[in-house]
């Protein structure tokens, strides 16, 4: 008799997803925020891959503001829930302690701005938190959204017809999406009214 038929997932890339409820009062406040940190601090963007945007240093999560406090909880949450998934998944046993060190920086889009393709050196895991979307952002099409891109080069190198090889995700206010470092990604513009604002953060893990 045949054995059974099996799929092997081998390296896989996995994104996750946590919805945050709740938050609109928290948005509120960051919109505010950030708002003042425009009028007050230049932007950061120089020397990095967002265009025409407005970018905060990276200390965002060390500042003394109540919502920036209550977001910076959350972020954590996901990094603890996410990194063990990463050490499940990735690695051949599991350490003895986990922790991490985390650092977070807002970008600021109007209409036109963007961010090219880029990964995040220095960490092990990255994630962005959505706290405003303009409309078109939400529509169908790439405008406002960051894609994903598949990271096997041999995979892109002989493609099958139809084949994917770059994943979409609107910026949804509350939503948050964390991923590994080293996997590329990119935001495109969107046209139209409106400001598309979402933190970005990085974890580096420390596993003993």
């Amino acid at each position: 008799m045949a054995m059974a038929d099996r799929l092997i997932p081998v390296f896989p890339t996995t994104i996750f997803h946590r919805r945050l409820d709740g938050m609109d009062q928290v948005n509120a406040q960051l919109i505010a925020f950030l708002a003042q940190l425009r009028t007050t601090e230049p932007s950061a963007a120089d020397g990095t891959t967002t265009e025409g945007g407005y970018q905060t240093p990276d200390d965002l999560l060390n500042r003394d503001h109540p919502a920036i406090a209550a977001l910076r909880d959350h972020i954590g949450g996901a990094v603890r829930d996410y990194a063990n998934h990463v050490i499940r998944q990735e690695c051949t046993r599991m350490p003895g302690k986990v922790d991490f060190v985390m650092w977070g920086w807002a970008v600021c889009y109007k209409a036109g701005d963007l961010q090219g393709i880029h990964v995040h050196p220095n960490a092990n895991i990255s994630g962005v938190y959505y706290v405003t979307a303009p409309p078109a952002t939400l529509e169908k099409g790439d405008a406002g959204k960051i894609s994903f891109y598949d990271p096997r080069p041999r995979a892109n190198m002989n493609q099958l017809a139809f084949q994917a090889t770059r994943h979409r995700q609107a910026p949804v206010p509350g939503d948050m999406f964390l991923f590994p470092s080293w996997l590329e990604h990119s935001v495109s513009p969107f046209q139209g009214e409106g400001m598309r604002i979402c933190i970005a953060f990085n974890a580096k893990l420390l596993m003993e």
